[in-house]
């Protein structure tokens, strides 16, 4: 036998196999949890969420009716005086069909409140209930005349009842 040194056999691995493991894992991290934060950005009213696109809005015109309605309230000798406005969305041809068609819309309104009774407007509830019919009865009157129609809403610019 000879007397020469055995050689120790080699350890595989060493550090560098675990660096790369480490890296690995804090590369996948770094790219998950960023992943996240972004995903957080970007929910609806998460931190740092860009505001949102505004919608495009129509156009809206309010037209005052330029006329003093008064009627008998159907079940007291008190009487109601009230004026009114309206908003739409529905454009020039609108606008124009409110005007054209006034006495037709007159009329029409005096109709509804010539049915209207003291309790139709007392109170919020009743109000809108009243504006709602108003805002209904003016559209078909504008169907009707001019084939348009489009009154978003009806405004009480003034009421009476005495």
């Amino acid at each position: 036998m000879s007397d020469a040194p055995v050689p120790k056999p080699k350890k595989k691995g060493g550090l560098m196999p675990v660096l790369l493991v480490v890296a690995a894992f804090a590369g996948g991290a770094a790219a998950g949890g960023g992943g996240a934060v972004m995903a957080f950005a970007s929910m609806p009213g998460g931190k740092g969420a860009a505001a949102p696109e505004p919608k495009e809005k129509a156009h809206l015109d309010y037209v005052e009716i330029d006329n003093a309605f008064t009627t008998n309230l159907v079940d007291t000798g008190r009487f109601l005086q009230l004026r009114i406005a309206v908003s739409t969305t529905g454009g020039p041809a609108t606008v124009a069909a409110l005007a054209t068609h006034k006495l037709a819309i007159v009329s029409a309104v005096l109709g509804v409140l010539g049915d209207a009774s003291e309790a139709d407007v007392s109170g919020a509830a009743a109000k809108a209930k009243l504006r709602r019919e108003l805002r209904q009865i003016i559209d078909t009157v504008l169907r009707q005349k001019a084939g348009v129609a489009g009154v978003d809403e009806v405004f009480l610019t003034s009421l009476v009842v005495q």
